[in-house]
């Protein structure tokens, strides 16, 4: 039985190899055919990417006038935001400033800004000022000839 020959056994003669079980001639043609098939696709990708440009560049319409004779001017209002982020955070800083600040509105009168914060400690504590209650508006005075005609009935239901 080959499955219980001893291979620890030193080899009677000079050590050889089958030269008959791998024939890379295949894979050689695949890798040769590969390479091949991929210089096309990029030399393809390359010449259709230039015609593309050379395309955008015939149908590309050149600037308005306007933009010619304005150089490094700027264009006139309104005008689009080139910071966006950074105008919303200058904003946001600006109302936080506003918010969060005592100043007088009218010192005359007594009127004060008082943070937000403060306001609703201040409404939590007194609560809501009163509303002033305002005068019942006064009844629009009748014709004389509609105050002497009756007042028209609805007709009875049979």
């Amino acid at each position: 039985m080959a499955h219980t020959d001893d291979r620890r056994a030193a080899p009677s003669g000079p050590i050889k190899h089958e030269t008959s079980d791998a024939n890379l001639s295949g894979v050689e043609r695949l890798v040769f055919i590969t390479l091949a098939f991929l210089a096309c696709v990029f030399a393809l990708i390359y010449v259709v990417y230039f015609q593309l440009k050379a395309r955008e560049v015939r149908l590309d319409t050149p600037p308005p006038p306007i933009a010619q004779r304005l150089g490094d001017r700027l264009p006139p209002l309104p005008r689009l935001q080139t910071t966006p982020y950074a105008d919303l955070k200058q904003f946001r800083e600006a109302e936080n400033v506003v918010l969060n600040t005592y100043r007088w509105v009218d010192r005359q009168a007594g009127i004060a800004q008082v943070p937000v914060d403060r306001a609703i400690e201040l409404i939590a504590e007194h609560g809501m000022p009163a509303r002033p209650s305002l005068p019942a508006p006064a009844p629009a005075a009748m014709p004389a000839a509609a105050a002497a005609q009756p007042a028209p009935t609805a007709p009875a239901r049979p």
